[in-house]
């Protein structure tokens, strides 16, 4: 089976989608195709856009790409078997003061500044074998409302990375282009054997903020 590393622009990074805490990377929420189409063994990675929107409000801005993270795919579960297998990663810390004005993929607050606290397991099933979008709940959450459930669920599938390397909007890495030469659009798909030298490069870099291996 050939594997391909998938590249994004974000223009949201709260740490929610995607969710780099309790010791593994995961992506439950946005980017259903990726989460729908990608394998066991691919790889996934998360640039800047021009403009990127943090935590607390924050706001950064970019004139060249830079990479927020990177991740090896290792486990693709059902929302269901999330729900059950990662208790961890469900909503800790609400904003009680949130108010819902734009729904995007990591935040649909304007008060987000504790969102990341939030976990992205948001959706519980309601029986023991669901089948469609009514058959979950969203839980409480700082992040998505009711108008994201359909677009979340059809991913279809969580992607867990237990390798990750995750820098965040707020230390962003440059790629010098001898390691990585590709424009990333709004998303690409590229061979995995041209990508290794990328992965090398961040496998031994000493400045990830985050990282599992």
């Amino acid at each position: 089976m050939k594997n391909y590393l998938y590249c994004y622009k974000m223009t949201w990074d709260t740490e929610s989608a995607p969710n780099p805490h309790e010791g593994v990377l995961t992506l439950a929420i946005c980017k259903p195709t990726i989460r729908r189409c990608s394998q066991i063994g691919d790889w996934i990675s998360g640039w800047t856009a021009k403009a990127v929107h943090g935590k607390g409000g924050q706001v950064y801005s970019f004139d060249e790409q830079k990479l927020i993270y990177l991740a090896r795919i290792t486990k693709k579960l059902t929302f269901e078997e999330y729900w059950k297998q990662y208790p961890q990663k469900r909503p800790k810390e609400l904003n009680k003061n949130r108010e819902v004005q734009k729904k995007s993929c990591g935040s649909s607050t304007t008060n987000i500044a504790n969102s990341y606290n939030s976990g992205d397991n948001i959706y519980k099933p309601l029986t023991s074998h669901p089948l469609n979008f009514n058959d979950y709940e969203q839980v409480a959450n700082n992040n998505h409302g009711d108008g994201d459930k359909e677009h979340d669920l059809k991913g279809k599938y969580v992607l867990i990375c237990e390798e990750f390397y995750y820098y965040g909007v707020e230390h962003a890495k440059d790629i010098d282009s001898n390691v990585f030469r590709d424009i990333v659009p709004r998303c690409k798909k590229i061979p995995l054997d041209n990508c290794y030298l990328l992965i090398d490069t961040i496998q031994n870099d000493q400045q990830v903020t985050i990282k599992g291996v």
